[in-house]
């Protein structure tokens, strides 16, 4: 009578050392890189806030998003981020704003102390996007305002749009290239504000 029993028991083990398993879930992030010169003191002597970003309530998760020709869209599977898209943009242009000293302090938003200026942003894109069938790329939609807090009027106002081509066309091809265009981002972001900052010296 136990011989059922053993012969069902293999046959679960049997099952169950042969199930596939879930791949492994990879979790990338955004580095900042270095920048080569610094300003020996700081451009403006304002203090600065850069504010949360607003962005697409399907842009506000740590989803790795691609976007199809169509319009077509989804997440990959196996791959997130370690963040949400619109954190690891505001940690990025933080870390550089730090580096270059373009002001003379940098505030968090959850700050008490009162900023000169805060840099607003709606994010409307950061998809990993396909052209074509063998063509992808790294794709980021951004429009910043940079704002005086004592007048509450804006000093200036721009929407910046990144693509940087992928290497290959799938989920690493495409944090690679949505890595290189959030740098790229940032240095262009900095540029225009240097520019803002030189304007109202």
């Amino acid at each position: 009578m136990r011989y059922p029993f053993f012969f069902l028991l293999s046959s679960l083990l049997i099952i169950g050392c042969s199930a596939p398993l879930t791949p492994p879930i990879n979790e990338y992030t955004i580095l900042p890189y270095e920048h080569s010169v610094k300003e020996t003191a700081p451009l403006s002597s304002h203090t600065l806030s850069i504010a949360s970003s607003k962005t697409l309530p399907s842009l506000a998760s740590k989803n790795l998003y691609y976007l199809r020709e169509g319009g077509e869209s989804g997440a990959y599977l196996y791959s997130r981020w370690s963040d949400t898209p619109s954190v690891l943009i505001q940690q990025i242009l933080t870390a550089s704003l730090e580096e270059k000293g373009l002001f003379a302090s940098l505030l968090p938003p959850t700050s008490s102390a009162h900023a000169d200026w805060v840099l607003e942003s709606d994010l409307n894109a950061f998809y990993h996007r396909f052209s074509s069938k063998d063509k992808s790329e790294g794709f980021i939609d951004i429009t910043y305002r940079l704002i005086d807090t004592t007048t509450k009027l804006p000093i200036g106002s721009k929407r910046f749009t990144v693509t940087v081509p992928a290497t290959t066309n799938d989920a690493k091809g495409g944090v690679t290239a949505l890595t290189q265009a959030t740098r790229q981002l940032s240095t262009e972001v900095m540029e225009w504000m240097r520019n803002l900052i030189q304007e109202k010296r």
